[in-house]
């Protein structure tokens, strides 16, 4: 039986993410080790110019922030392995790792040459959707997700191709699968008994969800500082405590780059 180790020198974890979103860094860095505290990649975080400290994550400085995909180029340039598992800073752990299976999901990714393996299945099968077992498959060739920005096992080179200067994470996830029709594009087919349970997403539209601010008091995470305001449906509030996240971030940022952030110290 393969074990993620078999894997180690092959696969890098890498973090999107960009200083605006400083305040997930400690929380995101707790829930890893709480949950895949023998994780055996590098884990790599992406940063702008913010200085960072961990024992077992590397922050990857890509400069002044231009745009998600820009970062992630820049980023995905300094990265050696030749597969990343692409990972957001809000995507919280939030059960133990499914090692077994996650090593038996890479496996099969190496072994059968997959481009794309999304741990992570749609809300709804996709009609032409090729099942492989009873927990992933192989995603139509016309189909609108398959870039979505889940975690997802990717060959780093791939991902690179489909990248273009400008773009947000959201209009790559549409413009992206006309760019993937030639590769081999896998994805969970159910939601049940996946390999690395985590939150999606801890920060919605700027703002903490109550999902993640209700995980980090559990497990008494100190957001720090905790400037960003928490998600409203209603729109008029949600707009307005963006608006007052976006003052405080800018008289935050200074003050975060005058100092080191700790990722360990959650």
């Amino acid at each position: 039986m393969p074990t993620l180790k078999d894997f180690a020198s092959s696969v890098a974890i890498v973090v999107s993410s960009c200083d605006a979103f400083f305040d997930a860094w400690r929380p995101f860095a707790f829930f890893f080790r709480k949950h895949w505290s023998d994780c055996p990649f590098p884990v790599f975080l992406i940063v702008n110019e913010l200085r960072v400290q961990s024992e077992f994550i590397r922050p990857v400085s890509v400069g002044e922030d231009r745009n998600w995909a820009s970062n992630m180029k820049t980023a995905l340039g300094r990265i050696d392995a030749p597969r990343v598992l692409y990972l957001q800073e809000d995507y919280f752990l939030s059960a133990p790792v499914r090692e077994e299976q996650l090593a038996a999901d890479f496996a099969y990714a190496f072994e059968h040459d997959v481009d794309s393996f999304c741990l992570r299945a749609r809300s709804r099968r996709e009609a032409a959707f090729e099942p492989i077992n009873n927990r992933f498959g192989v995603v139509p060739r016309d189909s609108d997700g398959r870039t979505r920005c889940q975690p997802t096992l990717w060959k780093r080179e791939q991902l690179l191709s489909v990248l273009r200067d400008g773009e947000t994470a959201w209009e790559m996830e549409a413009r992206g699968s006309d760019r993937t029709r030639d590769m081999l594009a896998m994805s969970y087919s159910t939601r049940e008994g996946v390999s690395l349970p985590y939150l999606m997403s801890a920060i919605v539209r700027r703002l903490w969800t109550r999902e993640a601010l209700a995980m980090c008091e559990q497990n008494n995470v100190r957001i720090k500082p905790h400037f960003r305001g928490t998600y409203s449906e209603y729109s008029p509030v949600r707009r307005w405590r963006r608006a007052r996240t976006q003052r405080r971030l800018t008289k935050e940022l200074p003050l975060a780059r005058a100092g080191v952030i700790d990722l360990d110290g959650a």
